[in-house]
């Protein structure tokens, strides 16, 4: 089977596992964490280095193999119970892992992007309704009056945004705010439009998004 080839089967296989969860299944697999989205065939190229020999493999370096250690030691992720062999028990059968374990699992890098977004959107003049944080299996909500303001997911290994903001506006549809429209999914009704936050400039935008519907 040829990279191309693998693409599709991947790509079949992504299609069938979103229709059957009801839920984007992309960027939740093992292979994930070695994908290039710049490749052609970026789901075949992160499979096969994922089967690579184990003497290809690059060897962790100290401060990951410090950063495995801490993630052992702690009970506990975002005030929910975590237990590092059962999380592990559970991606290996590739069973889906909830909020608070995917975040124990993630880089300082996405944890600290999180902790800004979440500062940004607790953060409300004085005399101005509260929005609030309720942390669930799937994601973080955060709520104002009773309303949905935004929802926070982790996605593999990356951070996702969804805000109560309308995909089709001219203002986000001019190159440089991409978005899904994840409005077909009951979960994201309220909160159509994901945004994910990968980098630098992914979280400055997220971050002018949440002042916008604050």
């Amino acid at each position: 089977m040829n990279r191309i080839q693998l693409q599709q089967m991947i790509d079949l296989k992504k299609w069938y596992d979103s229709e059957s969860s009801g839920r984007d299944t992309c960027g939740t697999y093992d292979f994930c964490a070695y994908c290039d989205k710049s490749q052609s065939q970026p789901c075949a190229c992160a499979y096969e280095k994922m089967e690579a020999k184990p003497a290809q493999r690059v060897a962790p370096t100290p401060k990951k193999r410090a950063a495995v250690k801490q993630v052992k030691n702690q009970d506990t992720s975002l005030g929910k119970k975590f237990d590092y062999d059962k999380v592990m028990a559970k991606k290996a059968s590739r069973k889906s892992l909830t909020f608070a374990e995917k975040y124990a699992l993630s880089s300082d890098i996405l944890k600290e992007r999180y902790a800004k977004l979440q500062k940004a959107l607790t953060d409300t003049p004085k005399g101005a309704p509260k929005i609030k944080s309720r942390i669930s299996k799937q994601c973080d909500t955060y709520r104002r009056n009773g309303e949905t303001v935004a929802k926070i997911t982790i996605i593999g290994t990356s951070l996702r945004i969804n805000l109560p903001l309308d995909c089709d506006a001219p203002e986000f549809n001019d190159g440089r705010t991409p978005h899904t429209d994840t409005s077909h999914k009951k979960v994201y009704e309220e909160v159509p439009f994901q945004f994910k936050v990968n980098s630098k400039l992914g979280l400055k935008r997220a971050l002018a998004l949440i002042e916008l519907i604050k």
